[in-house]
């Protein structure tokens, strides 16, 4: 009977120990920063919120993919003053002013997408 227990015992202590490395594996292959910026966007009930970018010239926003990520950014875009033109590619054209902007959007991690923008032109989050 001892060593049918000791039997679950290490099959329980190793299948724990499988779960962490995936989780671990996931983090770190995900990011962390990455990671927050998910659960921010799941938890606040937000469907645009902006993240941070690698170049100060430029502003990241993410968005679910579920939906029409294009038409959201488009009605953003309009409630900010622009009128969509026209799309080549991942660019989005916009023009206000008679200046002509372009937003690129990115796939990221499946069920994510990022918007890519100048900076100071639009705020697209919530």
């Amino acid at each position: 009977m001892k060593k049918k227990w000791k039997i679950i015992l290490f099959c329980f202590i190793g299948v724990s120990g499988l779960l962490i490395i995936l989780g671990a594996s996931y983090i770190n292959n995900v990011g962390y920063n990455n990671l927050k910026h998910m659960y921010r966007l799941e938890s606040t009930g937000k469907s645009v919120i902006r993240i941070d970018s690698d170049m100060p010239s430029r502003e990241r926003y993410l968005t679910k993919e579920e939906g029409d990520p294009q038409e959201l950014l488009k009605s953003r875009m309009e409630r900010e003053g622009w009128v969509y033109s026209q799309q080549e590619g991942s660019g989005y054209f916009f023009t206000k002013d008679g200046r002509e902007e372009i937003i690129t959007t990115q796939q990221w991690n499946h069920f994510y997408i990022i918007y890519s923008l100048n900076a100071g032109i639009a705020n697209l989050e919530d």
